[in-house]
């Protein structure tokens, strides 16, 4: 049971990852599609360095935090539903 939840973590962790270095990555094949030669490269290869550091980063703080899955979890959840618990609960209070 272990190896399964470790797997559902890492899974969530390299999506929340993703997003940041393919941001990352694609601004930076832009950037070295519009700059040609020696400074494209370097500038796309910053680029791309930045979004992977800020993936990791970001990752990393939603792992610390409260753990990858509960804050996929949050992310995910419909805010429909949450609203109509919310009316719900106030209702069985008055």
């Amino acid at each position: 049971m272990k190896l399964i939840e470790r797997l559902l973590s890492v899974l969530a962790w390299l999506q929340i990852f993703i997003s940041p270095a393919l941001i990352g990555i694609i601004v930076g094949a832009a950037i070295w599609l519009i700059i040609k030669g020696t400074w494209g490269i370097i500038l796309a290869a910053v680029t791309v360095a930045a979004g992977v550091i800020a993936g990791i980063a970001f990752a990393e703080k939603a792992r610390r935090a409260k753990g990858t899955i509960e804050f996929m979890s949050r992310l995910i959840a419909h805010p429909e539903l949450r609203e109509k618990e919310i009316t719900n609960d106030s209702d069985r209070i008055k």
